[in-house]
């Protein structure tokens, strides 16, 4: 999917589930806006132990049962929006989506940890927003909580463990992921699953017009 067509798609499902405030905050930000995000990796080299969320977590990856048990549930308009953009990483193909599911195997956390052969892929679907990470390296995207999961505590648990499960899958040596830097809950939720912030991303836009550039930068310069 070319980007014009993505930015149509999520304008389309944006109207069709009555977020017009979303729709126009797109627009707004396509037409001039910069947006920072932190840099951060998690190195499969160093040892790291997550704080355990309130339910047993397991790793497994992706496959048709858990894609209908995540996708195919009635959720508010709003998580409707995001969770189809989910299915939509599923449905063009991207490898490394992996879930942290329960004992009873009740998905709480997705994930995609997509590995560098699909890095041509990665860019035709999202634009420039991702570096090439070399073969050892994995793009984390998409996130997804279920609703019946939130507060209690499973990001930085199933972050943790699905980032290992595509490590050893895909004989990777890191992740590195985008969370906004104003968004603290997914900064502080990505440090909770192992990850550290290294540099920044800024994604500005001009009358529809992109570039973007990274940078290093401390935790501190990002206000963490």
């Amino acid at each position: 999917m070319g980007r014009a067509a993505e930015r149509l798609r999520v304008l389309t499902d944006q109207a069709r589930s009555g977020d017009w405030s979303g729709a126009a905050a797109d627009l707004r930000r396509w037409i001039r806006s910069d947006t920072v995000s932190a840099q951060m990796r998690r190195d499969f080299s160093v040892p790291f132990e997550p704080k355990p969320a309130e339910v047993a977590l397991t790793a497994v990856p992706l496959d048709d049962d858990l894609a209908r048990k995540l996708f195919d549930v009635d959720v508010s308009p709003q998580d409707r929006v995001y969770l189809e953009r989910r299915r939509s990483f599923w449905e063009t193909g991207f490898d490394g989506g992996f879930v942290a599911v329960t004992d009873d195997g009740d998905p709480a956390y997705l994930q995609w940890l997509i590995p560098n052969r699909q890095h041509d892929l990665v860019t035709d679907y999202f634009g420039p927003l991702f570096p090439d990470l070399g073969p050892d390296g994995l793009v984390v995207e998409g996130a997804w909580v279920p609703p019946a999961y939130r507060k209690k505590k499973v990001m930085g648990e199933g972050l943790s463990l699905v980032s290992e499960a595509a490590a050893a899958h895909f004989g990777a040596a890191s992740a590195t992921c985008f969370p906004e830097a104003g968004n603290k809950g997914a900064v502080r939720g990505s440090q909770a699953g192992g990850y550290v912030i290294e540099g920044r991303r800024i994604d500005s836009w001009r009358l529809a017009r992109r570039s973007v550039h990274f940078e290093a930068c401390t935790a501190a310069d990002l206000g963490y």
